[in-house]
């Protein structure tokens, strides 16, 4: 893949992500860059490049992507800029009374993108991804293990093409268009997966750490989160098998995120051997009667 050189000293700093930090360029206020922070390998961002890209030439909603760069460090793009934008998750932090509203516009999103078939001959199955992922697992006990190889077990073989990091930060709205960014990897598969991302977000990471990534506290985001299950599910979103499902989904995702990281690793062991706790604090939470 080409990758072109810029001068940091062209564009302005805008603001930082968890795992990337915005420009501005500083004289064309249209275009944005995207760096991965550093530590963050060229990989990574490369994968992000190119699914964004796809996104955008298969007429998905989402900003216009440009090329691949590199400052001689780090690795990104660049893209259009949405001058005006606001993240779902941001008018999560300033309304809180805009949540059901919020969460069914996401949901709307979410059905449309999860109805788009991937051509299987340019994308890859998320599986396999995530199946050499937990493999390369370390100080996981036996028994964890097989319970993640069941979950593994339960994702369906679907052709669905999935965002990979779906949650109210990567979805922006700007004068009535709701558009992607953040796509995670050009991949298909169960889109119980996209879904197990916001259930990752509100019961497996540290409130802390979800402040300070999605701008709201995590209390609004499970309620968010279960309007978006109401209104993506209908009526069957109560059901035991669509949460049992999503639990299994978020499992196997969370698992494929302990990947080379010892402290999601250490997160991981509770969350399997406590599962059955865990998902009746779960119904509690909700609130949704089963």
């Amino acid at each position: 893949m080409e990758v072109s050189r810029i001068n940091l000293n062209d564009w302005e700093y805008y603001g930082e992500g968890g795992s990337s930090t915005s420009y501005i360029n500083k004289l064309d206020g249209d275009i944005v860059l995207k760096l991965n922070n550093k530590g963050n390998p060229a990989e990574s961002a490369g994968k992000e490049y190119m699914a964004s890209k796809a996104f955008f030439e298969m007429g998905l909603p989402c900003p216009a992507i440009y090329d691949f760069v590199t400052d001689g460090e780090r690795f990104g793009y660049t893209g259009q800029r949405i001058k005006g934008k606001l993240s779902f998750a941001r008018i999560l932090s300033q309304e809180p009374d805009n949540v059901e509203c919020l969460a069914q516009r996401f949901a709307r999103q979410a059905l449309d993108l999860h109805r788009v078939l991937a051509d299987v001959t340019k994308m890859t199955d998320v599986r396999e991804i995530f199946l050499e992922k937990i493999g390369r697992l370390q100080n996981v006990p036996d028994d964890v293990k097989e319970a993640v190889k069941k979950c593994f077990s339960s994702l369906v073989d679907a052709k669905t093409i999935l965002h990979g990091d779906m949650n109210p930060g990567n979805l922006i709205t700007f004068e009535g268009r709701d558009l992607w960014i953040g796509v995670n990897e050009l991949t298909y598969g169960d889109p119980f997966l996209d879904i197990a991302t916001m259930h990752i977000i509100c019961y497996f990471l540290p409130g802390k750490t979800v402040s300070h990534l999605y701008h709201a506290d995590q209390g609004r985001l499970r309620s968010f989160y279960k309007a978006f299950v109401k209104a993506y599910f209908a009526e069957k979103w109560e059901s035991e098998e669509i949460w049992s499902h999503i639990h299994d989904a978020a499992i196997v995702k969370f698992s494929a995120m302990a990947d080379g990281k010892p402290e999601y690793q250490s997160l991981l062991v509770p969350l399997v051997r406590g599962r059955k706790f865990r998902f009746m604090i779960r119904r509690l939470l909700l609130g949704s009667g089963l």
